[in-house]
């Protein structure tokens, strides 16, 4: 896939991110979320005591993939640090996002109730910055 071809396949659509972190034993987990890529990067969200975010609290350094689940089967995945967004403008930006691709009206019920959550500290957003990714697109093969 050519870059603009990722950041569209990554831009569009519903597919979930699917992250990998380290457990206090050092054994991977490897949890999906909704996401938003946005400039080079990716978001989600998460409460605030999740595994996900214990594990990156520990250690940033994670693996993740976004990949279709039917054919012509496409994906990019990589290793990037995760870092929880303190800036909680940017934190309800990214969610709005988030919440847009998955759910539609931020300002209807669950929308709003993901957004209230941000705003009380009970959901944070986890920026991802690849550090290196590699793309497949069995599609282009055919």
């Amino acid at each position: 896939m050519s870059e603009k071809e990722i950041e569209e396949f990554l831009d569009g659509g519903k597919l979930l991110i699917r992250l990998a972190t380290i457990n206090p034993m050092g054994d991977p987990e490897i949890q999906p979320a909704w996401y938003v890529y946005d400039r080079e990067r990716l978001y989600l969200f998460t409460e605030t005591n999740s595994r996900k975010v214990q594990n990156i609290r520990r250690r940033n350094s994670v693996y993740f993939t976004v990949d279709t689940e039917m054919s012509p089967y496409r994906g990019v995945k990589g290793k990037a640090t995760a870092m929880i967004v303190d800036d909680n403008a940017r934190a309800l930006a990214m969610t709005e996002k988030i919440v847009r691709k998955y759910v539609g009206d931020p300002d209807g019920p669950d929308g709003k109730e993901m957004m209230d959550a941000v705003k009380k500290g009970t959901l944070v957003v986890v920026e991802i910055i690849p550090k290196f990714y590699s793309v497949w697109d069995y599609a282009q093969s055919r």
